[in-house]
């Protein structure tokens, strides 16, 4: 009960707060008061008017306006006919509403819906609906409006279909070009990894971003719509009486503007303040919906108590001694490639990656940028463009070939059985939901909670990763946190559901060096309460060293070297491997020049011959250039892709 009645509070306080701010802009009150004035109009019109807008009263025609002799409804007049001008637009009003709103309505959600799927599935879906959207485009809406009534009989249900289909292509071309530019996010990368589904993820992430813009879109709209209705009705294809328009009281009034001006000029005006109005109140309702804008409006929630420091501490890792008994790697990567599909051909950017890691263990990916560290982890978690492929090989997740499951299987493991940290937590979360909202959608997708229980346990969880105020932070939108508490948010996320698998792509990434030890700290202790499986991707030799319990090196989209972190670093058996641990600044390189590897990482699309590593590599022999070396064995948990491996370990 006391969180209910906290939740109606809040509700009626982010009300009084939009209430507020519209306050304070006066030409968004004044045009949301004119709204209202002509919503109003077209509801109570039909009982304030009665039969006015349609009795004649042919003895005293054209009586002129701002006299109230006659009572209100004369007080703008009367037409030709004797109908008073006031009662009419009353009436008028509720007419050009009745078309211009269910015309809208209709299209903004079905060309929304319509864009938000193709925009987000892309490929053949994107490219059909873009090329129905053209061929309806190609035809002027009000053209085709003017064909269409007039092959068929004109009605308001006639106007208000055909102005439907004719505008459902602005709203699809522009969900679509949304949706498609926020599939690429990693915040939506992120909902994939704990198996948000395609409806899913297009309600709670590319919808709320999206928003804003067709609001815009949509109010823009309306006045189009309604001044096509209008100038439908003012050629005689539109609205036919005795039903009245604001449109057709100006074409009934334009052939007596010198005698009785005031029966064209009322509902004109109409016409534009109307108009008018809903540009200003949808320009000021985009700028107060866009969370990047709340801040600066004082909508959004602000912690009035400072900041305190993240809880660092140093973590209780699980040692080695306690994995080396695990005989079978919970997630297994075998022989995995992927190909990148360019106008040239395909292209190959990881060749036959194969590694394996065990529960409670952390296996550190090492390599330039480039070699392939994050396009192998895309594939392992499912997340590649549509640009990349899975060509070979084998991911096996507690023995179950994940490349073979189907899309619905894949999500329910996604969460439980993997889970991903990405390496830039601003962009990983969506910035139009709160935090707490975003850490309870993963209970909510796989344990079914309601949004109250949700919530709970996203409190729990911003607790246990050490944020600061956690319940009342947790209405916080991500730019309100500091970098390393993101960073936090992040992992929260990613290990709610207890994952057997979790992938941290540089998570430390942009972090100073104490926010750095404070994360890989949290990960250390949260891999030893949950027995995970950790694969770190990282440049970091020294945090490598540090955290991880075995590595493996790549270099050309291939694994190049694999063992026990200790021994690869004492007694490298790669060449390349050797390059970057002697490129690590040391005291004993203090006023000397430090060793770099020469060249840089061979293209993609150029890689050569052989061994790829034989253009930079100071053992390169002939046997390099005809020969690729395969990954084998040189010792006790330990491998080597190089023709002379030996020699180097025996130097």
């Amino acid at each position: 009960m006391l969180q209910k009645a906290t939740s109606q509070t809040d509700a009626t306080t982010v009300r009084r707060r939009w209430f507020a701010l519209l306050l304070r802009d006066r030409f968004a009150c004044a045009a949301a008061l004119l709204l209202l004035l002509v919503a109003l109009s077209a509801v109570l019109g039909p009982l304030l008017a009665g039969d006015l807008a349609t009795r004649q009263n042919l003895r005293d025609p054209g009586r002129p306006p701002f006299s109230l002799d006659h009572g209100w409804a004369f007080v703008l007049g009367s037409d030709s006919l004797g109908r008073p001008v006031a009662a009419r637009l009353l009436a008028a009003a509720g007419t050009t509403l009745s078309v211009a709103v269910p015309a809208v309505l209709c299209s903004l959600v079905i060309g929304s819906v319509w864009g938000m799927w193709a925009g987000y599935h892309g490929g053949w879906r994107e490219s059909v609906s873009l090329r129905v959207a053209d061929v309806i485009l190609s035809f002027p809406s009000l053209l085709l409006a003017v064909v269409v009534l007039y092959v068929f009989s004109p009605s308001a249900a006639s106007i208000v279909l055909v102005l439907a289909v004719a505008r459902i292509p602005v709203y699809l071309r522009t969900a679509r070009a949304e949706a498609a530019e926020l599939r690429s996010r990693l915040f939506m990368d992120a909902a994939r990894t704990f198996g948000t589904g395609s409806w899913a993820a297009i309600r709670r992430h590319v919808a709320p971003s999206v928003l804003p813009t067709l609001l815009t879109v949509a109010a823009l709209d309306f006045c189009f719509v309604m001044l096509a209705e209008s100038s439908l009705s003012f050629l005689g294809i539109g609205i036919q009486p005795p039903d009245v328009s604001w449109g057709l009281m100006v074409a009934q009034g334009r052939q007596e503007l010198q005698s009785a001006w005031w029966i064209a000029l009322f509902p004109g005006l109409a016409i534009v303040v109307t108009t008018v109005s809903a540009t200003v109140l949808a320009s000021w309702a985009r700028l107060t919906t866009d969370p990047g804008q709340r801040w600066r409006e004082g909508l959004g929630r602000r912690s009035r108590r400072p900041r305190t420091a993240g809880r660092g501490g140093v973590g209780v890792g699980v040692g080695k001694d306690a994995v080396a008994g695990d005989a079978a790697g919970v997630l297994v990567v075998d022989g995995l490639s992927v190909d990148v599909h360019t106008p040239a051909g395909p292209v190959s950017v990881v060749r036959g990656v194969s590694f394996a890691v065990r529960s409670g263990e952390t296996l550190a990916l090492l390599g330039e940028s480039g070699c392939g560290k994050s396009m192998t982890a895309h594939a392992v978690a499912g997340l590649l463009d549509p640009v990349a492929e899975v060509v070979g090989g084998q991911v096996r997740l507690d023995g179950e070939d994940l490349l073979g499951l189907a899309a619905r299987a894949r999500r329910r493991l996604a969460g439980p059985g993997l889970a991903m940290v990405f390496q830039d937590a601003l962009s990983a979360l969506n910035p139009v939901h709160t935090v707490g909202a975003q850490l309870a959608e993963p209970f909510r997708i796989h344990e079914g909670m309601s949004r109250r229980a949700a919530r709970a346990r996203a409190v729990e969880l911003m607790e246990r990763v050490g944020i600061p105020e956690a319940r009342s932070r947790a209405d916080a939108y991500p730019h309100q946190f500091s970098g390393g508490m993101r960073q936090r948010l992040l992992i929260a996320m990613a290990v709610a559901l207890r994952p057997k698998v979790l992938i941290a792509d540089e998570p430390t990434t942009a972090l100073d060096v104490t926010v750095q030890a404070q994360i890989m700290d949290l990960l250390g202790e949260l891999r030893g309460e949950q027995r995970t499986a950790l694969v770190l991707i990282t440049h970091d030799l020294g945090l490598a060293a540090e955290h991880a319990d075995r590595v493996a090196v790549m270099y050309a989209g291939t694994v190049v070297e694999t063992g026990p972190v200790a021994e690869v670093f004492a007694r490298p058996h790669h060449p390349y491997t050797r390059g970057l641990l002697d490129s690590v600044p040391a005291e004993q390189h203090q006023g000397s020049r430090l060793t770099s590897i020469p060249g840089s990482p061979p293209d993609p699309a150029e890689v050569p011959a052989g061994c790829a590593f034989r253009t930079r590599c100071p053992l390169a022999r002939e046997r390099c250039v005809t020969h690729l070396p395969v990954l084998t064995g040189t010792g006790t948990g330990r491998a080597a892709a190089c023709h002379f491996g030996k020699e180097l370990a025996d130097a």
